[in-house]
């Protein structure tokens, strides 16, 4: 099942929204802010365009959003305020497409993009990948080819992950294994900056076995989809 995040400042009325509620293949969430460090878990992202949530707002986010995350990215219009330019801007800040209320066009282009999805999801299957800590050079080996260098701290956040492969690691747990000599309490903010910089670095390397996933409000899991993995 596919993720789509739907961001409005308000309760959606509009048709198409109605249509993707009801679509199976899909997973709808209705937010009303952008967790940035929650992207990951996101396979679109629809930004709902209104009087409460304007060009300026928009225009912010998406340079925000496309600093840390290659999400798809689609805007719906409000036909009130939209304009050629505004819809130009739109797609040069990184928006994947721009509609307004016609529930079949945006329909076609939400299922283009999930048979994309799919297909670079099989894709990456289906090449065999790997994954090796160098602890020696505080790097990973990513599928035999390509080093990926990290800081310590995050070689060490990474490390952790690692060991609790496909399990639950709290935010607790990662700042006590990165900064334990610190005295104050768990610092949530200083968890998520690190590990975003590490999802950065992976975002990076073409067919990468590694996605760090966010449970919400408790912490990450090092999910792998290689098949062969490697101490």
């Amino acid at each position: 099942m596919y993720k789509i995040g739907y961001f409005s400042l308000r309760t959606p009325q509009n048709n198409y929204y109605k249509t993707l509620d009801l679509d199976q293949q899909c997973s709808l969430e209705l937010m009303d802010k952008i967790c940035f460090d929650d992207l990951g878990e996101l396979d679109i992202l629809i930004i709902e365009e209104s009087k409460e949530l304007n060009f300026t707002n928009i225009c912010e986010g998406l340079l925000e959003i496309r600093k840390i995350s290659d999400i798809y990215i689609l805007i719906l219009a409000d036909e009130d305020q939209m304009v050629f330019t505004s819809r130009m801007v739109y797609l040069k800040l990184g928006a994947d497409g721009i509609f307004t209320e016609e529930a079949d066009e945006m329909d076609l282009i939400v299922k283009n993009i999930l048979k994309r999805l799919k297909k670079e999801t099989v894709k990456k299957r289906e090449n065999k990948s790997s994954f090796e800590i160098i602890p020696e050079k505080s790097c990973v080996l990513v599928n035999k080819n390509q080093e990926v260098d990290l800081t310590r701290q995050e070689f060490i956040a990474l490390t952790i992950l690692y060991k609790n492969m496909n399990q639950t690691v709290t935010y607790e747990d990662i700042y006590k294994g990165v900064w334990s000599k610190s005295s104050s309490g768990v610092q949530k903010n200083r968890v998520c900056n690190l590990v975003s910089h590490v999802r950065k670095k992976f975002a990076d390397v073409k067919n990468s076995p590694v996605q760090v996933k966010t449970i919400r409000s408790i912490g990450y899991i090092l999910d792998t989809s290689f098949s062969e993995k490697e101490v």
